[in-house]
């Protein structure tokens, strides 16, 4: 038996559907543990792209079982929209089911998220307005529906109820015009019907498999600077990107885990607001957007960009517990002369290397740099660690050394195969 997790070590977008789709060809099951359909994994494989926002990466292999798990909220016509993309483009090749727990994002809770961040002005987050938050708010509220309610025959009747309370508060707190539950119940019946036969159990799937020593793969979306408890608040998702998200959101537990891969890019890039403290709001920032295509998957926003942050990368390694990591993107750096990365912070004239992660510390610190020689030559076409440049390998080590968890896979480029295994 194998249960290995998945986990953002940075801001999210360091490539962890790229990693799954790889991995999980020797894997039975993929379980997405948390967040909903505001993050968004490509994958290319062969000639190929997939978007993935929802559906569990491993999904588009034939034979990988994809679990939606208790952690995940799921906006059902989205996902349905989902499906009917892979479908026609041929990607959907595993099976999917849906935890009977997983709370639902619906029409009024994307409402919710936009008036919200309209009434906040200039202190808006920058969510991606996918109802994400407000979903999460009402399963802590013990007010939210759920995967299971859908096979109820007035599961209708019970969103349209919600909807009237919704609008309650849309137009005497926001000031918002009220909403129409039943146009908003047209929009989500079809997917509903869609989606209805493919909930389960997942709990018990999960602790069945895990008895008949099956290969599971954990896959999280965001990353670990992202965490609701643990990541640089108020400037966070709604959920718990960390390893032990992957416990509380699919029925797991520590004695099943194997290993725990953190997964981060050669430099550091972040979406939306919140700081950043080895941001490059400069001409270098704007070189490593383009060569990295740092652009959202769901949103198509541009991500700001920064060198690579180890007091950062050790904090997630140590919060997750990480057995390896997985480097991605290094040959976005493969034609710079000098790479800096950061070794350090200095907050109020103090040297730290443990980063203090209070948003005051934060918007203070300047980060303290180690200026490492470039490789200057062209990774793309390696895939074994002897063929990769001497540089490159000295700069792969001062991370091992940092951070103290070893660098065992590579990437060299957008396609699945464009990876150096065993580094």
């Amino acid at each position: 038996m194998t249960v290995t997790a998945i986990i953002g070590a940075q801001w999210g977008d360091e490539g962890k559907g790229k990693l799954t789709h790889l991995l999980s060809a020797d894997h039975d099951i993929v379980l997405r543990y948390q967040g909903g359909a505001n993050a968004g994994h490509t994958i290319k494989d062969g000639d190929k792209t997939y978007r993935c926002r929802l559906v569990p990466s491993g999904v588009l292999r034939e034979g990988v079982r994809g679990l939606l798990c208790d952690g995940v909220v799921v906006n059902p016509v989205s996902l349905a929209e989902e499906l009917a993309e892979l479908r026609t483009a041929g990607g959907l090749r595993g099976s999917l089911q849906i935890s009977r727990h997983a709370h639902l994002v619906l029409p009024y809770h994307g409402l919710q998220d936009a008036f919200f961040e309209q009434a906040k002005g200039g202190g808006a987050l920058g969510t991606t307005l996918r109802g994400i938050g407000p979903a999460y708010a009402d399963k802590y509220f013990r007010v939210g529906l759920r995967a299971g309610d859908m096979l109820r025959p007035d599961f209708g009747e019970r969103m349209k109820q919600a909807a009237r309370r919704k609008n309650v508060l849309f137009s005497g707190y926001y000031g918002q015009a009220e909403e129409d539950p039943d146009a908003m119940w047209e929009k989500v019946q079809p997917a509903v019907e869609q989606l209805a036969p493919l909930v389960a159990d997942t709990l018990a799937l999960v602790r069945t498999a895990i008895r008949q020593r099956e290969r599971i793969l954990c896959e999280g979306a965001q990353g670990t600077l992202l965490d609701i408890d643990y990541g640089t608040y108020p400037y966070v998702t709604s959920s718990h990107p960390v390893s032990g998200g992957a416990f509380t959101g699919t029925g797991i537990n520590w004695r099943d885990m194997n290993s725990v891969i953190g997964v981060a890019k050669a430099y550091c890039t972040r979406v939306g607001a919140g700081p950043f403290p080895t941001e490059l709001p400069d001409e270098i920032g704007d070189m490593l957007r383009e060569r990295g295509g740092e652009f959202g998957t769901v949103t198509g926003r541009s991500r700001r960009c920064g060198w690579l942050d180890l007091p950062l990368l050790r904090y997630s390694a140590e919060l997750n517990g990480f057995t390896e990591l997985a480097l991605t993107k290094v040959d976005v750096l493969d034609e710079l002369d000098e790479i800096p990365v950061c070794v350090a912070w200095e907050i109020n004239g103090q040297k730290t290397e443990w980063p203090d992660l209070d948003i005051e510390a934060l918007e203070q610190a300047r980060p303290v740099y180690k200026r490492l020689p470039g490789w200057q030559a062209n990774t793309c076409g390696h895939r074994g660690m002897a063929d990769l440049p001497q540089r490159l390998k000295d700069y792969v080590r001062f991370i091992e050394d940092f951070v103290g968890v070893p660098v065992r896979m590579i990437s060299v480029g957008a396609e699945t195969g464009a990876t150096v295994v065993g580094a």
